[in-house]
């Protein structure tokens, strides 16, 4: 029979997770995208000069005069697309244009008086260009000094993730102590998984940097093997990290490894490992157009500090601080990667990213492996935490795929914590439940807040739901540092586990 243990705990992270970080929302990036159709770009105001220049010269001189990323990168046609459709919402927008690629045909605009028609191959250009600006917003919008994240801003996280890696080192140690055998999934997978909806690698290269600290310090077990914690994304991934000079494959751990690395015929160290997945894709993914190879990077700059980890941009001054490794790499530049499994160049365009669309597009193989490992993820979970992450209407798809994956679970035990952020209840108590919410639904029917808790409660019993206003990262920050106790009663809240944390696999 196979092994029943699952995480016990599901955090699905969305854009209201990390807007604290100045990141941006679907709403906000479609905002931006038509001021900069306008050559509008006062939302920069504030940024360094440097990247400000920067990303003007991309919009207004490289994708427009350079003749081969012009004809990859069509903003042309994008701007033609969005200023005859301007009241386009992001995945109106999306939808529009997968449709016109599907059924191969071009588009044709009325725009000054003229007729502009676009051949299906510029609408393609156009969607590559869009993801790319989007790419570039999401990059400049967490850095202020070119090149790092802004410290004050990024430290919250960088202690949430401390806080989590601490507690999964000392899960490891209580179950080695109640006996739970360590190549079993009832010992190495962490009580918690991360389903990210954002692009950004924000969270994950946090959590890369805090294991990789716990990692250094040696803490062992009880017959002297050192304890190890990994993120797993979910499938076979190639990844490139720090201190390698030249292209080579490396993985990323999975359960097989850990599995066999805690082997108790051939002890050497012990490994401990979290999913953590990407279903929408991540900003520095590629997928080889050779050989089909899915690789991510995981930074070439060990600072956490450093916003490589979001992979190289087409302009160096976009992106301070990436260094290209191999010969191939230096020589093309402009984002490129190269594939560890065939040599061959990969750039941005390359990357696997879903976009809010509605049409049926084509599947990404390695997405769909992790949409399954979600799906399973989420059918097994006993509490469900919606950080920042409220199942909106662009994201349908997910909305739908999620309700399925639950339908076979009790909705009496099934437990939900919603974490939202409202500036009227901010500062009032920790969670709202029951006749609370009630009250507050009846209070804000206006509210967009209101939507999103509606939403929720359609899909859970609204007697094993919670809700908090206060947002993130605040939920579990006190006196202006992460709460390791408010931590502990977000993903493990003695009102959804008796036993609390760390909690009992039976």
């Amino acid at each position: 029979m196979p092994e029943k243990y699952w995480p016990e705990t599901i955090v699905l992270w969305g854009a209201g997770a990390t807007k604290y970080l100045g990141l941006h929302g679907t709403k906000q990036l479609i905002e931006l995208i038509l001021k900069i159709t306008k050559d509008d770009f006062s939302f920069l105001y504030g940024k360094d000069e440097k990247l400000i220049n920067a990303f003007k010269k991309l919009i207004n001189y490289d994708l427009i005069n350079d003749k081969r990323l012009s004809k990859i990168y069509d903003i042309k046609a994008l701007k033609i697309i969005i200023k005859t459709n301007a009241k386009l919402d992001m995945h109106e927008l999306f939808t529009m244009m997968d449709q016109l690629i599907e059924n191969n045909m071009g588009y044709n605009a009325f725009l000054n008086g003229n007729n502009h028609f676009l051949r299906v191959e510029r609408i393609q250009a156009a969607k590559r260009c869009l993801i790319l600006i989007i790419e570039e917003l999401e990059r400049i919008s967490v850095q202020n000094k070119p090149g790092y994240f802004d410290k004050e801003n990024i430290s919250p996280y960088y202690e949430f993730s401390k806080v989590l890696t601490e507690l999964m080192v000392e899960e490891g140690k209580e179950f080695e102590r109640r006996g739970y055998k360590r190549d079993s999934r009832r010992f190495y997978l962490y009580s918690y998984a991360i389903i990210s909806f954002n692009w950004d690698p924000v969270l994950l290269w946090n959590l890369c940097n805090t294991n990789r600290e716990i990692n250094k310090k040696n803490i062992k077990l009880k017959d002297g093997l050192n304890l190890k914690l990994y993120e797993d994304f979910g499938i076979q991934t190639a990844f490139i990290g720090s201190n390698y000079s030249e292209s080579e494959i490396k993985y990323t751990v999975d359960e097989s490894q850990c599995k066999g690395i805690n082997d108790y015929n051939y002890p050497s160290r012990i490994i401990r490992m979290g999913k953590m997945l990407f279903p929408h894709g991540m900003f520095g993914s590629r997928i080889c157009p050779e050989c089909g190879k899915y690789i991510i990077n995981l930074s070439n700059s060990c600072n956490k500090m450093s916003t490589n980890i979001f992979g190289p941009s087409l302009l160096k001054d976009l992106q301070i601080g990436w260094q290209y490794r191999t010969s191939k790499e230096k020589t093309y530049e402009r984002g490129s990667i190269e594939c560890p499994y065939c040599g061959q160049i990969t750039y941005p365009y390359d990357m696997p990213i879903i976009m809010q669309t509605l049409a049926n597009s084509k599947k990404v193989s390695c997405l769909r492996e992790i949409k399954t490992e979600m799906g399973l993820i989420i059918k097994h979970a006993k509490h469900i935490v919606f950080a920042g992450y409220s199942l909106p209407i662009d994201d349908i798809m997910v909305k739908t795929f999620f309700m399925s994956s639950i339908s076979g679970n009790d909705k009496k035990t099934l437990k939900c914590s919603l974490i939202n952020y409202d500036s009227d209840y901010c500062g009032g108590k920790s969670w709202l439940t029951g006749q609370n919410i009630s009250e507050y639904l009846n209070v804000n029917k206006d509210s967009s807040k209101v939507e999103c808790i509606k939403n929720i409660c359609d899909i859970f019993n609204i007697d094993n739901v919670r809700i908090s206003l206060k947002g993130i990262p605040d939920i579990f920050m006190e006196n202006g540092k992460c709460s390791r106790e408010k931590v502990i009663d977000l993903l493990y809240p003695r009102k959804f586990f008796r036993e609390g944390f760390p909690i009992i696999r039976d």
